[in-house]
């Protein structure tokens, strides 16, 4: 019998599809159950003039041969119905010990569907950022743009230029809101096929002087340079009126939630302002956004330090 042959037809069955512990409990209910007293209704519709009281050694035989039975077939099918597990564990230890990259099924609904879905995405992602950092080290494997570690250092050298030069500069953190519950309701695929349009939206908004990283699984860090003084936010609100096309259609419209901080390099108390103080008041412009419980724009300017929610 193919690795998951079974398991495939048992998954076919209503009732059965999308909880692997009732599967279980089918096989073992069919095997130490129904299999028994089957075979004793067989015996009984065979010896039809069977006489009870003289026979009842035949009937204990009876029904310990069907017992026998049906334990040798409830552990037969348990051992085919534990297959998908096996071959998870087989795809992981291929990956870890040969960078061997198995196909599992992920058409499954159950437990253990879900299980081979996961694992198959974990390689897969896993292989595509080994292969980003050997060749790629500085930008992130799924959508392009620099990685956190990158991002740091160039953020770094930005705030020291803007102190240089006595230049402003608008430091963003995007939040995308429905990333979790489309991973678990969809699949992390489809996850990332939406974090990969989000990413052209960004890129085709921002000018050539500005730049994007990922900062966190649903976060993308954006620093700005040449945007409009009187009205800095006017780049992020362009950004969430922007319509992206969803990979299926059951999706939501996705949405962002956006923290900034303008870090201006001429004023005095910036001066001194490091890396980490700056992106300690971007991620706190993000909270702020956050505990509303809807999505907005924070921006907190550092020359007047107060906030303005959009």
């Amino acid at each position: 019998m193919n690795t998951n042959t079974f398991y495939s037809t048992l998954s076919r069955l209503p009732l059965l599809r999308k909880s692997y512990i009732l599967k279980i409990m089918a096989i073992v209910c069919f095997g130490l159950l129904l299999f028994p007293w089957f075979m004793f209704y067989v015996y009984l519709l065979i010896n039809s003039s069977l006489n009870l009281n003289d026979n009842q050694s035949h009937l204990i035989i009876v029904m310990l041969l069907a017992t026998l039975i049906g334990i040798i077939i409830t552990f037969s099918l348990l051992y085919w119905l534990l297959y998908p597990i096996t071959d998870t564990s087989t795809a992981l230890h291929q990956y870890l010990n040969e960078e061997q990259i198995s196909q599992l099924p992920t058409h499954f609904e159950d437990s253990v569907g879900q299980l081979m879905t996961n694992v198959q995405y974990a390689i897969k992602k896993l292989d595509l950022q080994n292969h980003q950092m050997t060749h790629f080290p500085s930008h992130d494997s799924l959508t392009g743009i620099l990685n956190r570690r990158a991002g740091e250092e160039r953020l770094r050298q930005e705030i020291a230029r803007a102190r240089r030069e006595g230049k402003q500069m608008l430091i963003a953190l995007c939040d995308v809101k429905q990333l979790k519950k489309i991973n678990e309701q969809f699949g992390h695929e489809i996850g990332d096929a939406c974090l990969t349009l989000i990413v052209k939206v960004f890129s085709k908004s921002i000018r050539e002087s500005d730049w994007l990283a990922r900062w966190h699984g649903n976060q993308f860090l954006m620093v700005l340079w040449d945007f409009n003084h009187i009205t800095p936010t006017t780049v992020f609100m362009r950004i969430q009126r922007q319509k992206i096309k969803m990979p299926i259609k059951a999706l939501e419209k996705m949405s962002l939630s956006i923290g900034a901080y303008e870090y201006q390099g001429n004023q005095e108390n910036d001066i001194k302002t490091d890396l980490e103080t700056v992106m300690k008041r971007v991620e706190n412009a993000l909270f702020q956004v956050k505990q509303t419980g809807h999505l907005g724009i924070v921006l907190t300017e550092s020359k007047q330090n107060n906030v303005i929610q959009m």
